[in-house]
């Protein structure tokens, strides 16, 4: 008998158990949450969980909050990302693996859906600036060592109810927010019709761009930002958007927030690559460097 149990334990022991479903895609986080203010949602393969502080985020996951809701989240290379009310966005691919010989492989692919966002980038766009992309229903953004601020205005109607009232409904039904969220994030973007975007802080010799779907690609250097329409497409620099600049205190980056315990050794103080540089130019309006809060109740001085 005792041989049988022996030979049980070990048939067990060598068995290789499957990981948790929601790091299928990779086997390391892509980043954790440093805040998060009301509900926030990540959905990954069929399966939904709520987000809250030090919660891991995961290549391949979809990520909502809720009306009066906020989420900001550090990446393992020091992308620094808020998301404000309603907002969503898809962690396209992430790879980021240490060692100069890695540089060129590792990637950042970011889809945002409806909603309003903040970003400061970290190393993987600093040492390659072609390797961190965002897509938006109306076209992509090419992020090369930035802060940058984009508002995609959600359609007034999304599966027959209003955009808010459909996500809220979401929330609401937890056991099937994953198929609806699915649902919800792709009849919402082929259904935007416009977007603004802007290059907030960073380094004048690095323009943000923005491509749109027809092809058309412009440049916009610290200050400026630009407007796309479905129907135009993107149109010339100029100013921030007004509409941008107004929406962009609900998506505001706490710099105070502390950095993920698992990211420390590696990026000390001092995450994302422009914030502090003395040579970057910044824009003079609302700016995620100085104090201020979220509609979701986060202030600047806020420690997760």
């Amino acid at each position: 008998m005792k041989l049988v149990l022996l030979w049980i334990a070990l048939c067990l022991s060598c068995m290789s158990f499957p990981a948790p479903l929601v790091a299928a895609d990779n086997a390391k986080p892509a980043g954790y949450v440093q805040e998060a203010a009301g509900e926030v949602l990540a959905l990954h393969g069929g399966q939904s969980r709520p987000l809250e502080a030090k919660a891991p985020v995961w290549q391949g996951d979809t990520l909502a909050t809720k009306s009066e809701s906020s989420v900001q989240i550090m990446f393992s290379d020091g992308t620094i990302l808020a998301m404000g009310p309603e907002s969503l966005l898809v962690i396209k691919e992430y790879v980021n693996e240490w060692g100069l010989e890695k540089t060129l492989t590792n990637t950042m692919r970011l889809s945002y859906g409806p909603g309003i966002f903040r970003a400061v980038t970290g190393i993987i766009s600093d040492r390659n600036p072609g390797a961190a992309k965002i897509d938006t229903p109306l076209g992509h953004i090419g992020i090369r060592g930035t802060e940058l601020a984009s508002l995609v205005t959600a359609p007034a109607q999304a599966g027959g109810k209003p955009f808010g009232a459909a996500l809220n409904d979401i929330f609401a039904d937890k056991g099937n927010a994953a198929a609806g969220l699915d649902s919800l994030l792709a009849v919402a973007s082929a259904s935007v019709s416009q977007e603004a975007h802007g290059h907030i802080a960073g380094s004048k010799n690095r323009p943000l761009a923005f491509t749109d779907n027809m092809g058309k690609s412009v440049d916009m250097a610290v200050a400026q930002g630009v407007t796309v329409t479905r129907e135009r497409g993107v149109s010339e620099p100029g100013p921030i958007p007004q509409a941008l600049e107004t929406s962009m205190p609900m998506a505001f980056i706490n710099y105070e927030a502390n950095i993920p315990a698992a990211f420390r050794s590696i990026l000390g103080g001092s995450p994302g690559t422009d914030r502090n540089a003395p040579n970057s130019g910044s824009f003079s309006g609302t700016s995620g460097t100085s104090g201020g809060s979220t509609s979701g109740g986060r202030s600047g001085g806020g420690r997760s």
